[in-house]
């Protein structure tokens, strides 16, 4: 799943990095992330969080 702009970029890198820390609590990497960002995000922002969560809990053993 690769992010188109910006801000998905900034989401995947930190759910990326709350991944490499605790891949097992999805729900609380959605809240750590939207809190950590230095940016309010836009409805499609917090839908592709959710989204990229999900994918990576489904790809968390692949290198990507």
């Amino acid at each position: 799943m690769d992010p188109t702009n910006d801000y998905e970029r900034a989401i995947a890198q930190a759910v990326d990095k709350m991944f490499l820390e605790d891949p097992g609590n999805g729900r609380h990497i959605i809240a750590a992330v939207a809190e950590s960002l230095d940016f309010v995000m836009s409805v499609s922002d917090s839908k592709f969080l959710v989204s990229y969560v999900e994918w990576r809990r489904a790809h968390s053993t692949d290198s990507s």
